[in-house]
């Protein structure tokens, strides 16, 4: 369903993308806090998403969003932000703080992602800038909330745990990769490394999440949500290193081809390629493309070093 409640008061919206494969890639969060009188938007997903996104909440009888919370700036988490603060200029952001003034003035933003994603950003479209005034400043706390400084997928990267009516609620975004339910209770993950992909950082922000306790929900953005996210951090932690003891034992001169086929070769969890509809497999093929990059990108960096 587009947009569907998991548990009382809490949303899981559903952002598609207009390409075969992308529709159900991403999930936005929403919040109904009617004990502290607000409602929180945890994504807004692409520029390409607000559109359907504005329509699921006027649909749903959502008048009003006080807070947007962002796990990281990517263009398909954070890239509809101009755009639907355009729309709801009452709303307040928190970002990052590394990422902040990127929101700000995208264009950095845009140039990078054009250069990691290519015609993948015209899928996801082109961001607006979001007005400073919109943005709240690192000090400026929300009551429930604990920002968890994640970063490793990228540098401006944080989860969030939000109190709501007794339940502590985990969004953890790509700190552990990408995780998609199968048909039958299985499923497929996989490593987010892009370009600037620090695996030391990464393991670290894994290492807080499984540090955290009492933990009723973990949501992600890409795709779903857990009851106890225990178990597939350490799936996660171990898959990560999988992927460094492979791709550290590649040639120098190994592409990011070459690593791709490495990875799908020696993890049995790439495997489940096959399961996939076409489209979806076609999909992941291009980010395990993208992260086996990141990992080689990371290697070469630290034997500079």
């Amino acid at each position: 369903m587009a947009f569907s409640e998991i548990i009382p008061k809490l949303y899981r919206i559903n952002l598609p993308i207009p390409r075969g494969g992308f529709e159900s890639f991403l999930d936005g969060w929403l919040i109904r806090d009617e004990k502290r009188r607000r409602t929180l938007l945890v994504e807004t997903g692409p520029a390409s998403a607000v559109g359907e996104l504005l329509r699921q909440l006027d649909s749903n009888g959502v008048e009003k969003i006080d807070y947007l919370l962002f796990t990281h700036i990517h263009l398909d988490h954070s890239g509809g932000a101009g755009h639907f603060l355009k729309a709801h200029p009452e709303t307040k952001a928190t970002v990052p703080a590394k990422g902040r003034q990127h929101l700000i003035d995208p264009r950095k933003l845009i140039e990078g992602s054009r250069g990691s994603l290519g015609s993948l950003c015209d899928l996801y479209g082109e961001p607006l800038p979001v007005p400073e005034e919109n943005m709240l400043r690192p000090e400026e706390a929300i009551p429930g909330l604990t920002v968890i400084d994640t970063p490793g997928h990228a540098p401006h990267h944080s989860s969030y745990i939000y109190e709501l009516d007794g339940r502590r609620l985990l969004f953890a975004g790509e700190a552990a990769g990408c995780w998609f339910p199968l048909d039958g209770g299985d499923f497929f993950m996989r490593p987010a490394a892009p370009h600037k992909f620090f695996y030391d950082t990464a393991i670290a922000s894994l290492e807080k999440l499984l540090a955290l306790e009492d933990i009723d929900l973990v949501c992600f953005p890409h795709s779903g949500w857990l009851k106890d996210g225990k178990e597939l951090f350490l799936r996660a932690k171990e898959q990560m290193k999988l992927w460094l003891e492979i791709t550290s034992s590649l040639p120098a001169s190994a592409d990011r081809e070459a690593a791709a086929a490495a990875l799908k070769a020696g993890d049995p969890m790439l495997k489940k390629l096959a399961l996939l509809p076409e489209a979806v497999r076609k999909r992941e093929e291009f980010f395990i493309r993208q992260s086996a990059n990141g990992y080689l990108g990371w290697l070469r960096r630290n034997k500079t070093a």
